[in-house]
């Protein structure tokens, strides 16, 4: 049977399935805690998802990582119960569970079959009001934060981004990891911990999402049960906003001897999330870097081979957004791959897009956008992020709608508007052997070690 199919030609997007976000209820406790609820019964399963406006802003200065400990000192026992006892009790009724700290806040959360609802929330309201942070565990979990420091010393690309945003935010706590580095682990303190836990951890604007199995009805019953008696206040925490680019910053070599090849980042300030021009900021994100088809990878990957796969992405914290490139870059390429990324974004900001590339991008994101919402704990994340970055309630309903009002117009302003060659960011973390040779005569170059101290 003769091949009908043209396979020089990309096939073109079809129409997106139909989807719709779904509907959530919002209630509050009298004490202010306040509960959102997805009601999603084709399975007899229930998501807990329990969000405290702690973060590490709230760190000590010097001490930065107190607060991703707190987080996982959480589970490590109660008034009632030690850590191999709550292991157990969760591990009895089939559940997961997990306590994660990020930049948006503090989540305690549970995946439970239904009929077990009542006992996995239970035990997970006894570890948020009477976790007793044992001493033993406090020094052990320090030292496997101490240890994790170490490890990141032979991960380049982990190595890379948070050289990165230590140039990028140099005095504020955006410019070291959630864990801290070893310097300031080294300085926590449980006395500390406990008291920031003590007066803090129940002070703070809380949520608590429910996704699945359960209705409004039923959350509101439950929460009220177990969480009546915690006391959330709502204290606004207010994120600086001062962040300063820096203009025309040398390119940053962070020494790696002996590197098979280089990580690459760059970045800049991009507006917070909830601006306006958000979706003229994703697509143009998307065509530069995003996915596949973009610029970026289609230059650098499909047309020099000079990496396997690059990509720009966007990343938002409170009150600021980061837009980044991230490559594995050959040693000896680096140079023309620098060339050859600010040639394309010359190129987008004097041109702007054809409408097949804005045809192209729009209907991957538009087709890709259900996938992020097939299980119920995605869900709970995407009501998490409505709250913490203060979206609108039909964010998700109007999210494909929103993409398509953005022109060709649009993506070239934006681009003239928002990428600044003069305030990006370069780090590369490399041999500095291999590849400061190459960068000498059309960069000005600085070299460091590890740990950000100038290397001669």
């Amino acid at each position: 049977m003769p091949d009908t199919i043209d396979r020089n030609q990309m096939p073109r997007p079809g129409q997106p399935r139909p989807f719709n976000f779904p509907e959530f209820e919002r209630d509050e406790l009298k004490n202010g805690l306040k509960i959102i609820t997805a009601t999603k019964s084709n399975l007899p399963l229930v998501n807990v998802l329990l969000h405290v406006a702690i973060s590490p802003l709230d760190d000590p200065l010097g001490a930065e990582g107190e607060m991703n400990l707190l987080s996982q000192l959480l589970l490590e026992g109660s008034k009632n119960s030690t850590s191999e006892q709550i292991a157990n009790q969760f591990e009895r009724i089939g559940a997961e569970y997990n306590t994660h700290l990020g930049w948006n806040g503090f989540f305690f959360e549970l995946n439970v079959l239904k009929e077990h609802l009542i006992s996995g929330f239970s035990l997970m309201s006894e570890l948020v009001q009477d976790s007793i942070f044992p001493d033993k565990e406090f020094d052990r979990l320090k030292e496997e934060a101490l240890v994790g420091r170490l490890q990141i010393l032979d991960m380049p690309g982990r190595l890379a981004s948070e050289h990165l945003f230590r140039q990028m935010f140099p005095e504020h706590r955006y410019g070291l990891p959630i864990e801290g580095v070893e310097e300031s682990i080294a300085n926590i303190r449980l006395h500390r911990i406990m008291r920031f836990y003590r007066d803090n951890f129940d002070a703070r604007n809380a949520t608590i999402i429910f996704t699945g199995d359960i209705t409004a009805k039923e959350a509101f019953a439950l929460t009220k049960n177990y969480f009546e008696a915690w006391r959330p206040k709502i204290i606004t925490t207010e994120v600086s906003d001062d962040f300063f680019p820096s203009i025309n910053a040398p390119v940053t070599v962070v020494h790696k001897p002996g590197a098979a090849q280089t990580e690459l980042r760059i970045g800049q300030f991009l507006p917070e999330r909830s601006h306006p021009d958000f979706f003229k900021i994703k697509l143009m994100n998307e065509i530069l870097g995003g996915y596949f088809l973009s610029r970026l990878n289609l230059n650098l990957r499909e047309k020099n081979g000079f990496t396997y796969s690059i990509h720009s992405n966007l990343i938002y914290r409170p009150a600021i957004g980061v837009f980044s490139i991230a490559a594995a870059i050959q040693n000896e390429f680096i140079a023309p791959a620098l060339k050859e990324i600010f040639a394309e974004i010359d190129r987008l900001q004097a041109d702007g897009v054809t409408d097949e590339e804005l045809q192209n991008a729009r209907g991957y994101l538009t087709g890709i956008f259900p996938t992020a919402f097939e299980t119920i704990d995605q869900i709970s994340d995407a009501l998490a992020s409505i709250i913490t970055f203060e979206l609108p309630d039909n964010y998700y309903r109007t999210f494909r709608e929103k993409l398509q009002m953005v022109t060709r117009e649009d993506i070239l302003e934006t681009a003239r508007g928002y990428l600044a060659q003069d305030e990006m960011q370069v780090v590369l973390v490399g041999d500095k052997e291999k590849i400061v040779p190459s960068l000498q005569d059309d960069f000005d170059v600085i070299v460091v070690d590890s740990k950000g101290n100038p290397i001669e």
